[in-house]
């Protein structure tokens, strides 16, 4: 894929019709008129059934039954006004809600009717009080098939700098690809980083390297070489491309420089990790979720 082939058509916006909702509402919207896509904005309403506060009444089935219609009554009015703003622009926007899990029932959603890209707010927050309190964007990061923006509530305008990681796999180069396009149909300025993990390096080459100038240049430039190379084998213009390469631990040193550079948006490449061992290590889409207040869009192949 080419990024003059790269298109969104469907993007699913995950709303709790908060301040943080409002905000990627907007960046939906900035995203639906640059790729002429529609937009379906998704609320999600707890089961009852299930809630333990809820079965603390002891009401019977058929009270569970009316409130349930009455959440999904307010629901409905309160997503015709969330989504006022985006039917006077003239962008194709619909709604629905749903019963259950937030980041299960949009990525089951995602997944069976084929959206090109997931977008939910989250907070400006980082490290330990957004993990702790967690977050729909994180399960969906995690767990859905399609790729996920997670909306900073901090990002108020459209994106004029973007920050691509490689680490020169395909699913990197989708990850870039995607980018570019982006930054083309945004008008934003794009920067690619490739990080040399030193978490990857022996202990005892690290002590040699700092000793040895010349093993450390020697590795440095083999990296600038491969991203250089990296860079000419894209398709279409990628002259615009401001190149970065640091030595680090990659969600670090991308948390980093993403506010060096102010970038509104970083993208990444992400595999996915599921079960106990993604849980408790993550990937490191999902660290710099965690850790950078950017927003983040994490690219499924």
């Amino acid at each position: 894929m080419g990024i003059a082939q790269y298109r969104m058509d469907k993007i699913l916006l995950a709303t709790d019709f908060s301040n943080h909702s409002q905000v990627a509402l907007a960046r939906a919207a900035d995203f639906a008129e640059a790729f002429q896509a529609s937009i379906l904005a998704v609320h999600c309403l707890p089961d009852l059934a299930f809630v333990p506060s809820a079965s603390e009444f002891g009401l019977p089935y058929n009270d569970y039954a009316l409130m349930q219609e009455e959440f999904s009554r307010d629901a409905t009015e309160a997503m015709r006004k969330f989504l006022e703003g985006t039917v006077s622009k003239g962008i194709n926007a619909s709604s629905k809600i749903l019963v259950g899990d937030p980041h299960i029932e949009l990525s089951l959603l995602a997944e069976k009717e084929k959206f090109d890209l997931v977008i939910a707010g989250r907070s400006g927050h980082s490290g330990w009080e957004d993990f702790l309190l967690g977050s729909t964007s994180r399960g969906l990061v995690h767990r859905c098939p399609t790729s996920v923006m997670a909306v900073s509530d901090q990002w108020d305008k459209k994106p004029r700098t973007i920050l691509a990681s490689t680490d020169f796999s395909e699913l990197s180069k989708v990850a870039v690809i995607k980018g570019l396009a982006i930054a083309d149909k945004l008008g934003a300025k794009m920067h690619l980083l490739h990080v040399i993990d030193t978490t990857d390096t022996p202990a005892k080459s690290v002590t040699r390297m700092t000793t040895h100038e010349t093993i450390r240049q020697s590795i440095n430039d083999y990296a600038q070489s491969r991203l250089e190379t990296f860079v000419k084998a894209l398709e279409g213009d990628s002259t615009e491309i401001e190149l970065h390469l640091s030595w680090g631990t990659p969600w670090r040193v991308m948390c980093q420089t993403a506010e060096n550079i102010h970038a509104d948006l970083i993208l990444i490449g992400n595999a996915g990790r599921r079960g106990v061992q993604g849980f408790f290590v993550g990937n490191t889409a999902e660290r710099v979720l965690t850790h950078c207040k950017t927003s983040v869009l994490a690219v499924k192949a």
